[in-house]
């Protein structure tokens, strides 16, 4: 399989693998806890890994990972490292033209993050970037769109470093995954109750949320659908694009 990730080509092979795909892959993450069992880089890890496994199949080119995002609730856990809003907007926006003017006509932000700040300040960029330069872009967040799956799978809800987020890690490498969650490392979210930081580093936002970790083998299987599901809705997406024939009034 030929390289796909954009800072490991020369500048000539990156202008000659331009020349065969118009997509790009962003991953998006941030440095934050995740509990006691999984790294600071959780969410970026899993979102690089996601566009490795894809890009062959999509034929498209990965773009370096944007590993620094919009952090609050872990602020109060060591490592936690956070940008303010219309920093990580106005980053993305950036990168989202600077994209374009190296020739992509469509960028598939793979976001491991789910703070409200973070998602609003990518979804501010790519409106931007669309009305701007013309730029096409989607937002997976990869465990919202694939909820379901965990509810089959582990009979319950994922959750931050719940087991949505090990078993992508336990698939892309057991030796990031340092013991079990611990039990009062666990926060329940709660509807009309907001402490600032959050006392825990481990995050359900149900209350069938699974705070178990996976099995290897549950975590390919997991993995595997995943991906799956990514590609086909991508493969969806793309498809109505090219039947468009329109573009921004980038005059505005």
């Amino acid at each position: 399989m030929k390289e796909r990730r954009i800072w490991l080509l020369t500048w000539r092979e990156f202008s000659e693998a331009l020349r065969d795909t118009d997509l790009a892959i962003l991953p998006v993450g941030v440095i934050e806890a995740h509990g006691p069992h999984l790294p600071l880089g959780t969410d970026f890890l899993i979102s690089e890994w996601i566009s490795e496994q894809l890009a062959e199949e999509l034929n498209a080119l990965i773009a370096p990972p944007v590993s620094y995002g919009v952090v609050s609730g872990l602020s109060g856990y060591w490592g936690s490292i956070t940008l303010r809003r219309e920093t990580l907007q106005s980053i993305m926006y950036d990168i989202l033209t600077e994209l374009a003017n190296n020739g992509f006509e469509k960028v598939v932000i793979i976001n491991g993050h789910g703070g409200s700040g973070h998602v609003q300040a990518i979804s501010n960029a790519m409106k931007e970037a669309w009305s701007s330069v013309g730029l096409k872009s989607v937002l997976i967040n990869w465990w919202e769109f694939s909820s379901n799956v965990t509810s089959d799978m582990f009979e319950g809800s994922g959750g931050h470093a719940g087991v949505d987020e090990a078993a992508m890690i336990m698939a892309m490498d057991p030796d990031l995954v340092k013991g079990e969650p611990e039990e009062e490392e666990i926060y329940k979210i709660r509807r009309g109750i907001l402490p600032v930081p959050l006392p825990g580093s481990v995050l359900a936002y149900q209350d069938d949320f699974v705070g178990r970790l996976p099995t290897p083998q549950e975590s390919e299987e997991f993995a595997r659908r995943i991906l799956e599901r990514i590609k086909i809705e991508v493969e969806r997406i793309i498809e109505g694009w090219d039947r468009q024939d329109i573009s921004p009034d980038i005059s505005l």
